[in-house]
C-alpha cells in the first residue's frame, strides 16, 4: 500500500498509471479499481491510498502545486487546462491503444530526468507532464464527443473570456477591452461573469494578475520593479498598490515571510481557481 504522509506530504496532485496487473485507488472521490493498462490522475488529499498486487507493473507520479502551475504553463489554452487537471480521472486503455504506448514513454522519460537531476530537469519534467495533460485532455474530449450535448452560448462565450485574459492579463486589458474583443457590450461581459462565477469580469482580472504576482514573488529572486514591468504596471509603487490591497501586504512583506517560512500563504481568497 502507498500513502501520502510521509514523503509525499507536500505533494498535491498524483497520476498512477498501471502498465499490466491490478490494483486500487482509494480517494475521497471513491474507490476505483483499475486493471492495466490503466491511469489514475487526481488531487492528493489525506485520503489517497494505492493498493497494489503483488506482479503488477506501472509508474505513479506525485506533484506539488508549483510542478502542476509550471507545467500549465500561461499558453492560451492554460485556463482550460488548468480547470481540467483539478478533476478526478480514471481512464482506462486497451493494450492497442496507441494512447497507452504514449504513456508509457512519457512516464519513463520523466523518471529517467528525475533520475538524472541535472541542469534542466525540472523544466524538461514539466515539459512532460504538460503532454500527459493534452493527451488526456484530448482522450476524454473523443470520447465525450458524441455524448456530449451542445454548450450553451454563455459557457462558450466565458470560455472565450478565460482564453483571452490567459493571454492579454499581463498587457492590462481592461474589462471593456476584453468585451471589445469578444465582440459584446460591457453590460453583457459583466452579466456573464458574474451569473456564471459571482464575481464581475474586472475582479476576475485583478485576481488572475494577483496569482502571477504571488507565484514570481515566491519562486523567482526578480525584483519588485521588474515583476511590475513584466506585469504591465507604469511603475513599481503601483504594483505594490495593486498587491497590498488585495494582500494585506507589500510584495516585499510577502516575499519576506515566504522566505522565512514554509507555511502556504494566508492570502488564499483571490485565487484563480474561482474560476468555473
Amino acid at each position: 500500500m502507498i500513502g501520502t504522509q510521509a514523503a509525499f506530504a507536500r505533494s498535491r496532485w498524483f497520476a498512477f498509471f498501471l502498465e499490466s496487473g491490478h490494483a486500487v485507488a482509494q480517494t475521497q472521490a471513491g474507490e476505483f479499481e483499475l486493471t492495466g493498462p490503466a491511469l489514475q490522475w487526481g488531487p492528493l488529499d489525506e485520503d489517497t491510498r494505492l493498493r497494489i498486487d503483488a506482479g503488477s507493473a506501472g509508474h505513479y507520479l506525485f506533484l506539488s502545486d508549483r510542478m502542476l502551475d509550471d507545467a500549465i504553463g500561461v499558453v492560451a489554452e492554460a485556463a482550460d487546462l488548468r480547470q481540467f487537471a483539478r478533476r478526478h480521472m480514471v481512464v482506462t486503455l486497451g493494450r492497442s491503444d496507441p494512447r497507452t504506448t504514449d504513456l508509457e514513454t512519457l512516464f519513463e522519460r520523466i523518471e529517467a530526468e528525475a533520475a538524472r537531476a541535472a541542469f534542466g530537469t525540472e523544466i524538461s519534467v514539466s515539459a512532460y507532464i504538460r503532454l500527459l495533460l493534452v493527451a488526456l485532455w484530448r482522450g476524454r474530449e473523443r470520447e465525450g464527443a458524441g455524448a456530449r450535448t451542445t454548450v450553451g452560448q454563455g459557457r462558450r462565450e466565458i470560455n472565450r473570456f478565460r482564453n483571452l485574459v490567459e493571454a492579454h492579463f499581463r498587457a492590462r486589458w481592461k474589462a471593456r477591452q476584453y468585451a471589445a474583443a469578444l465582440g459584446m457590450s460591457y453590460d453583457r461581459l459583466h452579466d456573464l461573469c458574474v451569473r456564471s462565477v459571482g464575481k464581475p469580469p474586472a475582479q476576475l482580472i485583478r485576481e488572475r494578475c494577483f496569482h502571477e504576482a504571488e507565484i514570481l514573488l515566491r519562486r523567482t529572486t526578480l525584483s519588485a520593479e521588474r515583476i511590475s514591468a513584466m506585469l504591465g504596471f507604469s511603475s513599481a509603487s503601483q504594483f505594490n498598490h495593486f498587491f497590498k490591497a488585495i494582500a494585506q501586504e507589500t510584495p516585499g512583506a510577502f516575499r519576506s515571510r515566504i522566505a522565512s517560512s514554509q507555511e502556504a500563504p494566508a492570502t488564499q481568497a483571490a485565487r484563480f481557481s474561482d474560476w468555473p
